[in-house]
This record gives structure tokens, C-alpha cells and sequence, in this order.
């Protein structure tokens, strides 16, 4: 891969994931703790406060073309750069596991807190939003070392 393409690729993917890291921050800080309190009523809150858009819109395609651009940089990055292929290896373990976590965050919790009926679901209101906070801070955690090493990978390769 000529270096022009693979630093821009590399420039890319540095932005999907810090536009991820960013959202997941902004979700931790602002809204997932509003969820810890009168749960039910502030999730019928966001319910009706979503109605034209949703952070789906934010997160899909970018974050997850721009993960997939990542390991497809890793895979084609050659063993003489193999700092560069480390701090990509690295990036691509923490978004894999972020991905993951993703998967379970939204089809367990999310889809029911946000987008769920609130009046079946309700002995879990709480719970779920404490779990959404303490698994959405795991992933925050995740994709600020995926993006460090992302970062790290794109000044070592200039």
C-alpha cells in the first residue's frame, strides 16, 4: 500500500474513532447519569424527546467503516513497520472487544431503555441504566486506548 494511502486511511479511521470515543464520552457524562434518577420517567423523557433522529445516525457507518479501515491497515501494514503494526494491533483488540460490548449494550439495554415499552420493562428501568453506565464507561475506556494507539500508530508512520 503506497504511504500517501495508508496515512490517509490512517487519518480516517483516527477520526471514526475519536468520533466514537467523543459520543461515548458525551453519553457517559451527560446523559447516562440522568438515567440513575426517576429512571422510568426520564427514559419516557428521551423516548419522546427522539423522534426524527437518534444517536444511531451519529455512530453507523463511520465508527464501524473506519474500525474495519483500521484492521484492514493492520493486516497490510508490513513486518518492517512492525511498531506501527503493534500500536495497530492494539487499536484494533480494544475496538474489537468495543464493538463487542456495543453489540450487547444495545440489544440488552438499550433497545429496552430507550426504544422499548417502559411499562413492561419496568422493574429493570433501573437496573439497565445502571448497567448502560457502567458498561458504556468499560467501552469509553476501551476506545480512548484504541484511539491513543490509533494516534500513536499515525505519528510514528509519518
Amino acid at each position: 500500500m503506497q504511504a500517501k494511502l495508508f496515512d490517509r486511511l490512517l487519518v480516517f479511521s483516527l477520526f471514526g474513532t475519536a468520533m466514537w470515543f467523543f459520543g461515548n464520552l458525551y453519553e457517559a457524562i451527560v446523559i447516562a447519569p440522568n438515567l440513575l434518577v426517576n429512571s422510568i420517567e426520564r427514559a419516557q423523557q428521551w423516548q419522546n424527546f427522539i423522534g426524527t433522529t437518534n444517536p444511531v445516525m451519529f455512530y453507523i457507518p463511520l465508527t464501524f467503516v473506519a474500525g474495519i479501515v483500521l484492521l484492514i491497515l493492520y493486516t497490510k501494514t508490513p513486518k518492517q513497520k512492525m511498531a506501527v503494526k503493534q500500536k495497530l494491533k492494539w487499536a484494533c483488540v480494544c475496538m474489537a472487544i468495543a464493538y463487542l460490548l456495543s453489540v450487547y449494550i444495545i440489544t440488552q439495554i438499550n433497545l429496552k431503555l430507550f426504544f422499548g415499552n417502559l411499562t413492561t420493562n419496568a422493574l429493570q428501568i433501573h437496573t439497565l441504566a445502571l448497567l448502560w453506565n457502567i458498561l458504556n464507561g468499560i467501552r469509553t475506556i476501551l476506545l480512548a486506548v484504541a484511539l491513543v494507539f490509533v494516534f500513536k500508530a499515525y505519528v510514528q508512520s509519518r
